[in-house]
């Protein structure tokens, strides 16, 4: 029997929808294959779980020491396995080893001969970041302590930077974002820039109260900052180069301006100063794009024992002192036996922290917002959160 035009037309427009049905499961991904079902809440959180690594989010960490110091190789050695990171050495360097040759043209020669050795061993690891094509390294000198929750404490740092350098949140090949030279993680002093937006992470409570805070050498921020809150900045100067991470391209500038080339960065640069002193004119005229952490994240730790013990570099008294850290609120070198005990609670560096027992595991990572100095105070912008 044939069939009417009408029914001829339900027929066509059948066979079409079917067919749209058809392609339309075909090109459409599962529900368990949308990439929007595997990110989920979770995402934005997992850009940081590379800091958690071996390697605290960087390609390489170095520590400088000197050989004949194996008392603080112990010390590194000891407190990075019990905080889960490794490193290699770099050798620090004695006068001695010097040639006279190797001092660049322009060295301040009132500064000592120990602060142009301890330079040129920060030299040697830019060196050696180079030689290696590294994308980025921490380099640490071996008197550093740092906070229990150091892993998470970066964490919240890295979320703030991020902020400061408009990183796309998921186009970065770093979980510290892609636009910057110095991450200043452990500093005696950095001079932040207000007139551009800095990041402020409220109760954060491995924050030193303000009376433990090292005896800055630089001026603080021009703003009274919340208790228990830490700043993220642009630098505009810095000295005290106890932990630092640093890019690729960041060392090869290093080098050319503290070795390779010096002349034609000498008016920019005050190139003949000791290595930290450099490296904070170069944060602050724009040669380097620097970013650092107000308080320090990471501060110092010296053994029992003579003052003499702590520096390689200056000279001390033979006076006797107990074991001390300071610039860190849970110091793992002063924690070490309770970590190795097994023991979940930590205790503060002081007795008058807001939280003197702590079990780490219940630090979490914090956000924070940007802020922004302008007539009439200081103003909230953008927030950023794990």
């Amino acid at each position: 029997m044939a069939l009417s035009t009408s029914q001829k037309r339900l027929a066509r427009l059948l066979l079409y929808a079917l067919g749209v049905i058809v392609i339309f499961l075909v090109l459409w991904p599962l529900p368990y294959d949308r990439p929007a079902v595997r990110r989920g809440s979770a995402e934005p959180r997992a850009r940081f779980d590379a800091i958690r690594n071996e390697t605290l989010g960087v390609q390489k960490i170095f520590v400088i020491n000197l050989p004949s110091r194996p008392d603080k190789r112990d010390n590194l050695v000891l407190g990075s396995s019990v905080s889960g990171f490794d490193f290699d050495w770099i050798d620090g360097v004695t006068p001695e080893e010097l040639n006279s040759k190797s001092y660049p043209f322009n060295w301040n020669y009132d500064h000592k001969a120990t602060e142009y050795a301890a330079r040129r061993a920060h030299v040697n690891a830019m060196q050696r970041i180079v030689k290696d094509r590294l994308g980025s390294a921490i380099v640490m000198e071996d008197d550093v302590d740092w906070d229990v929750t150091i892993k998470t404490q970066l964490q919240s740092f890295a979320l703030a930077v991020r902020a400061l350098q408009g990183t796309d949140q998921n186009a970065t090949t770093s979980p510290y974002g892609d636009d910057w030279d110095i991450l200043w993680l452990g500093h005696c002093g950095v001079l932040c820039q207000t007139d551009v937006p800095f990041f402020l992470s409220p109760n954060d409570s491995t924050v030193l109260p303000p009376h433990h805070y090292l005896p800055y050498w630089r001026d603080p921020p021009p703003m009274e900052i919340p208790p228990h809150t830490r700043m993220a900045c642009a630098v505009g100067d810095g000295v005290c180069s106890i932990v630092y991470a640093v890019s690729y391209h960041a060392a090869q500038k290093i080098l050319s301006a503290l070795s390779v080339n010096p002349a034609d960065l000498q008016e920019k640069i005050d190139i003949g100063a000791q290595f930290d002193v450099s490296l904070g004119r170069m944060c602050g005229n724009g040669y380097l794009r620097c970013f650092a952490a107000f308080p320090s994240i990471t501060g110092g730790y010296q053994p029992a024992g003579p003052w003499n013990k702590a520096s390689d570099i200056h000279d001390e008294n033979q006076d006797v002192h107990p074991a001390s850290s300071n610039g860190v609120m849970y110091s793992t070198m002063l924690n070490i036996n309770r970590l190795l005990g097994g023991e979940d609670n930590v205790v503060s560096t002081w007795d008058d922290a807001a939280v003197p027992v702590v079990n780490p595991a219940n630090i979490s990572m914090v956000g924070g917002a940007m802020h922004v100095l302008a007539e009439g105070g200081m103003y909230r912008l953008a927030a950023a959160n794990p």
